[in-house]
């Protein structure tokens, strides 16, 4: 069991399937990088240069159906390097600092 399903079992929050680029903003470093998906409580983050556990990050993330802009702070709560399975892509699972009733509505009109 990874790191990741280790966490899943702990979510509160479901997560859904997105494919879409956002900001990632820590204390030295910004990153472009892409969403693999997105709850109400966090998101991952698919990245070759995940950051440590404990880390706190902003998100910039500009929704592709209503254009609306989010800033979520976050906390990286579990990392994955590379491996060379191909269904598991490095990266980092983010817990979002407070819930966005915004978001939330966002996200279901996005999975509809």
């Amino acid at each position: 069991m990874d790191s990741e399903d280790m966490y899943k079992e702990r979510r509160k929050f479901s997560r859904f399937p997105i494919k879409s680029r956002c900001w990632c903003e820590a204390k030295t470093i910004t990153m472009y990088v892409e969403m693999l998906n997105i709850g109400q409580g966090g998101a991952f983050i698919k990245t070759f240069s995940p950051l440590p556990i404990g880390d706190l990050v902003k998100v910039r993330w500009k929704s592709m159906v209503s254009g609306q802009e989010f800033i979520i702070p976050s906390e990286v709560v579990w990392r994955r390097e590379f491996s060379s399975n191909p269904n598991l892509p490095p990266g980092m699972g983010l817990k979002f600092a407070r819930i966005f009733d915004d978001l939330e509505k966002e996200i279901i009109v996005s999975n509809e």
